[in-house]
């Protein structure tokens, strides 16, 4: 068994370029347990427009926990079922996305989880399943149909072909393996060691050195495609595309890039895309202390706003302003009784909204149960979601000394009032709050479920406000009356298309660097392409295809 795990952490070491192999000098970095090559910049606004874009820096990205729970899935389909694996969270950047390259590292734990999904991975795969995966392990299991486990699955794992040398050192493992404790170990072992290579834990995006910049390989270019995209390790099929040439001109990788995303793995990549920005996930867990059986309402709510998201981005292809503005949601009956609209044809069905009722995605009953406490409505909450998210501001870091916001006291004070007379009144909280609380007063015709209504605690509710501006807080973009009025006068803004283009770019690229995605990023602006066409567009930017030297 030592020597077992000894050559594992030998052929991982190998593939780290740890054995000191005299290529690495001519690559821009080694792999070396980081995921930044050339290191990392400070990250930029993402809002900031450049006009041109520009090319990043050579990286190896680590995979997400759900990057690799896919990939495993995918490339082992006959046995995932038998396996179980505990993978923790990954860290999410100050953009709100799990997958930032410079900050999925391999710590000790994630080593060790590596090492425990390998092994899980090679019990599964060793099992009942083998005989389907790999028919001449029932008829001739030897070294040859080993060669022909790690040729097929190697390849899926590694998203390139194995060099013979590879092959060499991890069919010694499986000789070592299975001398000692028969095929199917042999293949357990063989499966760990792979599941656990650098070359499968990490996305490689450096390239050949080509005229002072690195060309992407054509391996590379399938894996970024595949993962940017769907989520998950490239098929075979888009990496014999790749082989083929298929992919070598920025029309080929946006048509592909499209095609991806309409894909059931695609849709689920703008789902996480989505989620990520807008947090509307967060309402599955929350609770309502004065709203009985909430708790049988939180997950229609959050397909509810899935399913609106869908219709308005990909169904009719549309882009900032139409999810800001949308008319209609998506509701089952249930939720449709809930928020008193009328009954939807069907479950999720598109449903006109009730004039005077809220429209766009600012109105979804997820998105704003998410930004509320669990007995009222949250101004701050709801104004520093549209501050952070849809207009890229920086919000203040909360000062220690801030005392807990108190109760609100229906009868006495409307949730507004209340907020004005601790948040606004205070010379010490007015600096801040006067950022986003403004912005927060748009939404107090909904409750802390999203729902429509009318009194506050028995009290007039007034949504009269404005959008501060910035830096200046004090100078109005615009004034509103209603949550219909604040979504339309952001549609009508430059800064919303700007701020959330930027982050779409940065979750794609997995990186917060500048310029990577200004080609069709004008279009998107000018409201002539939707968010589908935006995020294919990202494919065939200069940056999908190389980097610049660090």
């Amino acid at each position: 068994m030592r020597r077992l795990l000894g050559l594992i952490g030998l052929l991982t070491l190998a593939a780290c370029g740890g054995s000191g192999d005299k290529n690495d000098s001519q690559q821009p970095g080694g792999m070396a347990g980081t995921s930044g090559v050339g290191g990392s910049e400070p990250g930029p606004d993402p809002s900031s427009v450049c006009g041109q874009s520009k090319i990043g820096l050579p990286r190896l990205r680590r995979l997400s926990r759900d990057e690799l729970l896919h990939t495993l899935e995918d490339v082992f389909p006959e046995a995932k079922s038998a396996w179980t694996l505990k993978l923790s969270a990954d860290p999410i950047s100050k953009h709100g996305f799990d997958n930032d390259a410079t900050l999925l590292s391999v710590s000790n734990q994630t080593a060790g989880e590596l090492d425990e999904a390998g092994k899980a991975a090679g019990a599964a795969v060793s099992g009942p399943a083998l005989a389907n995966m790999l028919p001449c392990s029932t008829s001739a299991p030897d070294a040859t149909c080993a060669g022909q486990f790690l040729d097929k699955y190697g390849k899926r794992l590694f998203r390139r072909a194995l060099t013979p040398d590879e092959k060499t050192k991890y069919l010694a493992l499986f000789t070592q393996a299975s001398t000692a404790k028969g095929f199917p170990a042999g293949i357990a072992w063989l499966t760990r060691a792979l599941v656990q290579s650098p070359h499968a834990v990490y996305r490689r995006e450096i390239g050949v050195a080509q005229n002072g910049t690195y060309q992407l390989t054509p391996a590379e270019i399938a894996t970024q495609l595949a993962y940017d995209y769907t989520g998950t390790a490239p098929t075979e099929a888009l990496l014999g595309k790749a082989e083929a040439g298929q992919l070598a001109t920025p029309e080929a990788l946006e048509a592909t890039a499209r095609e991806l995303l309409l894909s059931e793995p695609g849709l689920r990549t703008i789902e996480r895309f989505f989620d990520a920005w807008l947090h509307y996930g967060r309402t599955a867990s929350v609770t309502k202390a004065n709203i009985p059986n909430f708790e049988t309402l939180r997950d229609e709510m959050v397909a509810e706003t899935r399913r609106f998201i869908g219709e308005v981005v990909v169904t009719q292809n549309g882009g900032l302003n139409e999810l800001l503005t949308a008319p209609f949601t998506t509701p089952t009956p249930t939720l449709a009784t809930f928020y008193g609209f009328p009954a939807p044809a069907s479950s999720f069905a598109v449903t006109s909204r009730p004039a005077g009722r809220g429209i766009g995605i600012l109105a979804q009953g997820a998105i704003l149960a998410a930004q509320s406490g669990p007995k009222a409505s949250s101004p701050t909450k709801r104004g520093v979601l549209v501050m952070d998210r849809l207009l890229c501001r920086v919000v203040p870091p909360v000062p220690p000394t801030v005392p807990k916001l108190s109760d609100p006291m229906p009868g006495q004070f409307t949730t507004r009032q209340h907020y004005e007379e601790i948040h606004l009144n205070d010379a010490g909280c007015k600096s801040c709050h006067t950022r986003f609380d403004p912005i927060g007063f748009g939404f107090e015709h909904f409750d802390e479920t999203g729902r429509y209504r009318d009194l506050d605690g028995g009290l007039p509710i007034n949504a009269v406000s404005y959008m501060p501006g910035y830096p200046d807080p004090a100078q109005h973009l615009f004034e509103f009356a209603s949550q219909e009025e604040l979504a339309q006068g952001l549609a009508a803004q430059k800064a919303p298309y700007e701020c959330t283009t930027g982050l779409v770019s940065t979750y794609v690229n997995g990186v917060a660097e500048a310029c990577l995605g200004e080609t069709k990023r004008g279009a998107f602006i000018d409201r002539q392409v939707g968010f589908v066409d935006y995020l294919a567009s990202l494919a065939a930017e200069p940056h999908f295809r190389q980097r610049r030297a660090p």
